[in-house]
């Protein structure tokens, strides 16, 4: 497997750990919304890369 979908995916479970019940703690609200926004650049990535190959 391409050794950025790995990265990307890992970046994707650890940001879900940090929004998950299992945090060790909250998040503020703006710290939140860069977390997800850099999950969803982490997941377009490997979308792509899925795509292509």
């Amino acid at each position: 497997m391409n050794l950025e979908l790995i990265e990307n995916l890992k970046q994707i479970q650890n940001g879900l750990v940090k929004l998950s019940m299992d945090r060790k703690v909250v998040l503020p609200h703006h710290k939140t919304f860069e977390l997800v926004e850099e999950m969803r650049t982490a997941v377009n990535k490997s979308l792509e890369i899925a795509e292509n190959g």
